[in-house]
């Protein structure tokens, strides 16, 4: 951790935008969770959650076109821009709305937040060096698990002692507190020729850059089929806590936040560990197996006993592939087009989201919870089986290093 610290302190400007990260993440989870139960308290259907969840995930499918805005745009007022007009956005949900207005802001918000994670991404190597990627990411990791990790538990917190406005406002707050310290980033300038590509365009652009790299390809395609089987897991996960396992509601809310504290564990091991000799794609590589080792795991557990050590495994094996994957677009990708190709991958994995929310239900419905955790893993295993070879021929920073000074 000393390292962290370290890297922390010498880079000012990124120490503004990893607590920027960190404010605006915690809020959202917050709000989130406050909305979720708002929804299932006032209208106490699984359609109308259903529809609260779509609106907060469909949007993200429009990753290419606002990492080509990322593209085209000074950063900094990116960033700023979509922490101040989320604010707007959640100070208006805060006054309750009927249900069709809260799902048209939940979808403008979702479009604003899929607007500034690559703007983010595309952000980092404009403040540390290309050495200091991987522990960049990992500290960015332990802001953005904050959304799982501590958001929903104060969004809960708040939504029992004061009510749904509260978390909502708290969420509207941190956005301003994030745009305050985004302005301690220094602005960047994109290259006249994506300043002038059309959008559609540049998305285009972005997307052959993606299909033509072998590694970025790999990537792409194992997070579609990864998440479309492990995300199984956000639909099996409350059956199998209350149904097979007879946990409480409570025990349910608890293996979510272990599993947030798994993510948050992932990056800090690679903070504290020499997981950056390992190199982002080996990396990449055992997030993967952690995450098919994790669904193995909870279809197999005995007791809520066993299945939270589970959980922790599957949610760091999450955390470290948002380190490894963000890190290998960095390596790959020219400065001016990590917006589009980030943009690319997030909604490869949002449709791998979308897919597996739609199978889980019938799986679930038509096996059992075990079952469908079962045939989650043997997918990720397959699929981890198959991009090892990719993977492990990319030399580590290790080998590289003495093959330079051999």
């Amino acid at each position: 951790m000393s390292g962290a610290v370290a890297l922390l302190r010498r880079r000012p400007q990124f120490r503004a935008l990893w607590a920027a990260i960190g404010l605006s993440y915690a809020g959202s989870g917050a709000a989130t969770t406050a909305l979720t139960l708002y929804v299932q308290q006032t209208h106490g259907t699984g359609t109308a959650v259903a529809a609260f969840l779509i609106a907060s995930q469909l949007p993200r499918l429009l990753g290419p076109l606002t990492g080509g805005i990322a593209d085209r745009t000074d950063l900094r007022t990116l960033l700023i821009g979509c922490d101040l007009g989320q604010a707007v956005v959640f100070a208006a949900i805060a006054t309750l709305p009927s249900f069709g207005v809260i799902i048209g802001l939940t979808a403008l918000a979702t479009v604003l937040q899929t607007s500034y994670a690559p703007a983010r991404t595309a952000m980092v190597p404009n403040l540390v060096e290309p050495e200091e990627l991987i522990e960049a990411n990992a500290l960015l990791g332990t802001a953005t698990n904050l959304y799982v990790a501590i958001g929903p538990l104060v969004g809960g917190l708040l939504f029992a002692a004061i009510g749904p406005a509260a978390g909502i406002l708290v969420n509207a707050v941190t956005f301003l507190g994030s745009a305050a310290l985004t302005t301690r980033v220094p602005p960047t300038r994109p290259s006249e020729e994506t300043e002038h590509e059309p959008l559609f365009v540049a998305a285009r652009t972005g997307a052959r850059f993606v299909w033509h790299n072998r590694l970025l390809r790999t990537v792409t395609l194992s997070l579609l089929l990864l998440v479309a089987f492990l995300a199984v897991d956000n639909v099996a996960l409350v059956f199998l806590v209350r149904e097979t396992l007879g946990g409480s509601a409570f025990t349910y809310g608890l293996m979510e936040a272990v599993f947030g504290v798994g993510m948050l564990a992932g990056s800090l091991w690679i903070l504290r560990g020499r997981a950056g000799t390992w190199g982002a794609p080996r990396l990449y590589l055992l997030s993967c197996s952690l995450s098919s080792a994790g669904a193995m795991g909870a279809g197999l557990a005995p007791s809520v006993a066993v299945l939270a050590p589970v959980e922790a495994v599957a949610g760091a094996g999450n955390g470290i592939e948002i380190v490894a994957g963000e890190t290998i677009i960095q390596q790959e990708v020219p400065r001016g087009m990590i917006g589009r190709v980030y943009g690319f991958t997030s909604s490869a994995t949002s449709l791998g989201v979308g897919v597996a929310q739609a199978a889980g239900g019938l799986l679930v419905d038509a096996t059992s919870p075990r079952a469908a955790f079962l045939i989650a893993a043997a997918g990720g295993v397959l699929i981890t089986m198959a991009i090892a070879p990719t993977m492990l021929r990319v030399p580590t920073p290790a080998s590289t290093a003495g093959a330079a000074g051999g």
